[in-house]
């Protein structure tokens, strides 16, 4: 019997590594697989027969078998490509991939993607890589992931904004301290270069997409001594106005559905600098009618050009705003920084005064102007981000995030159960799943025009086939001479 169990035991060899080059082979074979990680076998012994008490021991191995295959998720090096849609990872995660025939979820390290038939950002055999939608106003992800359409995308119009977190119209500029004051009353349903020191324009886009100068002109206020108290003699604090100014937001008449070629005002405001020339604050305004009254005569006077009165900021923008009826339909409300301003006296203010509208001596000089919103446009092209972000390329010439790639990492990779065609799924084994962007909890950065090169090592696999080949001619061997031996066993009855 014990002939018997050792020609079990070399035969149990054989399998072993004969499986054992099977492993090897494979690492071989898949050297050139992007995102491939080598396999390596775990070794068992097999527990055999039990011996008599007493002898040394008590049971006796009775072969080998593999006791499971291990991933080594070691870093491969990278290699550099020239398309943007091949995906690397620097780090522990996996790109998240769903079937859209199945709904099932399987993970890869092999980032060489493509677009479907629909458009979608895809892995070679069609499976779809998920992402994140991503705010168009503050960048920041947003939903569950799903599916990225890449090709074929049309981008909506998108308005110029509120001056919600940072939309609108941005202006910073320094204007000239020594101006002289205009002399001109401003009629804002007819404004004309007289009337103001300095102006700027910016393009602005309706809810439709169209285009529109918005102009903002500066106009210097004149200072005025504070007001005497006639009971005392002596000044009222506060009174007093200096280092004011007055600006206009206007459009030409034709978008505004008026008379083309003249400038309207749709509202305005107010500004107050300090002596050294800061902004403190800048307030919206509004346009208020004045009346005409009479002469001592009684006869009816005309009415003045309407008259520009404070009104307060917006507390949820912190920045005046302006509805303008484009094309004379329904009001769009834009907003417009000229700078946070400071308070002179707090010194613990953290903000500065110097980041948008100055009043220095000097030339008028507009240091930058902008304005957020888009025309509709399709995408021609893509880009990312180490942290995933996909950045689309429109054919109406502006650039922004349509999505951000997702990663997924397991407590316990090694336990992924391989599928076939470079992908993994996840086992009992492989312990918790997290899910989420690029660059956040050890998942990994992502980069671009690289993919990751498998990580076996060819002298390493050859030295481990030899090793193989030499156990698998050893355990061949006890084969061989344990049928010899049994053979002698048979003849002795001879």
């Amino acid at each position: 019997m014990a002939l018997l169990g050792s020609l079990n035991t070399g035969a149990s060899g054989v399998k072993t590594q004969g499986k054992t080059m099977q492993v090897v082979g494979n690492n071989i074979a898949n050297v050139n697989t992007f995102g491939f990680k080598r396999n390596s076998v775990a070794f068992e012994d097999l527990m055999g027969n039990a011996w008599p008490q007493g002898a040394a021991f008590t049971k006796a191995s009775n072969g080998v078998k593999i006791g499971g295959v291990e991933m080594d998720y070691s870093q491969g090096a990278f290699e550099t490509t020239a398309l943007s849609t091949d995906l690397a990872i620097a780090g522990g995660g996996f790109f998240t991939v769903v079937n859209p025939s199945t709904n099932n979820e399987s993970y890869t390290r092999n980032g060489q993607f493509s677009y479907d038939k629909e458009g979608f950002l895809s892995t070679l055999r069609g499976g779809r890589i998920q992402a994140l939608k991503v705010d168009r106003v503050t960048g920041e992800s947003k939903g569950i992931p799903g599916a990225l359409q890449v090709l074929g995308l049309v981008d909506a119009p998108q308005p110029t904004g509120t001056g919600l977190k940072g939309t609108g119209i941005k202006l910073a500029a320094n204007l000239d301290a020594n101006a002289s004051v205009k002399d001109v009353p401003v009629d804002p349903t007819n404004v004309t270069d007289n009337m103001y020191n300095f102006a700027t324009s910016t393009t602005v886009y309706d809810a439709l997409g169209n285009t529109h100068a918005a102009t903002v002109a500066m106009r210097k206020r004149p200072d005025l001594p504070e007001q005497i108290d006639p009971g005392t003699g002596q000044p009222i604090a506060g009174t007093g106005v200096s280092n004011q100014w007055e600006y206009y937001v206007m459009f030409d008449g034709a978008s505004l559905g008026q008379v083309p070629g003249t400038m309207v005002a749709v509202g305005g405001g107010f500004m107050q600098f300090t002596d050294d020339g800061k902004l403190i604050a800048a307030t919206g305004g509004s346009f208020e009618a004045q009346p005409g009254g009479v002469d001592p005569d009684g006869n009816p006077l005309p009415a003045g050009p309407p008259r520009l009165i404070p009104q307060p900021v917006d507390p949820d923008t912190g920045v005046p705003q302006f509805a303008i009826p484009f094309g004379g339909g329904a009001p769009l409300v834009i907003g417009l920084h000229l700078g946070d301003g400071f308070n002179p006296d707090d010194p613990t203010d953290p903000r500065s005064g110097l980041d948008g509208i100055t009043q220095f001596a000097g030339h008028y000089n507009v240091l930058r102007t902008s304005a957020d919103g888009n025309p509709a446009g399709t995408l021609e092209s893509i880009f990312l981000e180490d942290n995933g972000t996909v950045n689309g390329v429109f054919d109406a010439g502006y650039t922004r995030s349509i999505g951000r790639i997702v990663l997924t990492k397991f407590d316990n990779p090694g336990k992924l159960a391989q599928v076939g065609e470079n992908m993994l799924v996840e086992t009992l084994g492989s312990g918790k799943k997290v899910t989420g962007e690029a660059g956040t909890a050890g998942l990994g950065e992502i980069r671009s025009k690289s993919l990751e090169q498998s990580n076996v090592d060819l002298s390493q696999e050859f030295v481990k086939m030899v090793e193989t080949q030499r156990a698998f001619q050893a355990s061949a061997k006890t084969v061989t001479t344990s049928d010899e031996m049994i053979q002698d066993l048979i003849n002795m009855k001879r």
